[in-house]
């Protein structure tokens, strides 16, 4: 498992959901220089660079790019207070959701 944060995720955010998943890796797509990728260039890298999460702020990105190759969880807020305060629960959705699966998480305070 591997997972990966859009641009519109705060990169702040890599860290503490890395430990809190235990060790497994997270990157940004901001460090992989992927942010100027349309949605399914940005999909369809994720997946041939092994990642099988992407976590989003862009809540039509699954319906548009369905079907999905990846799972996709959208986070309804990009602030770090709210990231910070939901590492627990944003990791515990990572544990559960599958491949081609698409959820919306409330992180907002």
């Amino acid at each position: 498992m591997k997972v990966l944060l859009d641009h519109g995720v705060s990169p702040r955010l890599r860290r503490p959901l890395q430990d809190a998943l235990d060790g497994i890796p997270v990157e940004s797509a901001m460090f992989r220089d992927w942010s100027a990728l349309t949605d399914a260039e940005l999909l369809a890298r994720a997946r041939s660079g092994g990642f099988t999460v992407l976590l989003t702020t862009d809540k039509r990105l699954a319906r548009e790019q369905a079907p999905l190759s990846v799972a996709v969880i959208a986070l309804d807020d990009n602030r770090w207070s709210a990231l910070r305060s939901a590492v627990d629960r944003i990791a515990a959705v990572i544990g559960e959701i599958e491949t081609g699966q698409h959820r919306e998480l409330t992180v907002r305070q």
